[in-house]
C-alpha cells in the first residue's frame, strides 16, 4: 500500500497516511520477519501516519475536498 501525502488548503497542515512500501519489504528481508509485523511496527512508531487516506484534516476538520494530494510515497 503505497502512501500519498496531502496538504489542507484550509490549515496548511501536512498529512501523511499509509508507507513506503519499498522500504517495508526490504526491512523485513533484513529482520527475517513478516511484512506485517513492520507495518504494525511503523505505525507504532510513526503514530501521526495515517493507515489510511484522511476523509477529513485532523488538525482542523476541513472535509476531504480541501486535502489535496502533493506527494505519493512508493
Amino acid at each position: 500500500m503505497p502512501g500519498a501525502i496531502f496538504e489542507c488548503t484550509v490549515c496548511k497542515k501536512e498529512i501523511r497516511s499509509g508507507y513506503p512500501s519499498y522500504a517495508i519489504q526490504f526491512a523485513a528481508s533484513k529482520r527475517g520477519i513478516s511484512e506485517a509485523e513492520i507495518i504494525e511496527d511503523f505505525f507504532e512508531f510513526n503514530k501521526k501516519i495515517l493507515r489510511k487516506e484522511p476523509q477529513k484534516c485532523p488538525n482542523c476538520g476541513a472535509g476531504k475536498a480541501a486535502l489535496k494530494k502533493i506527494g505519493e510515497i512508493d
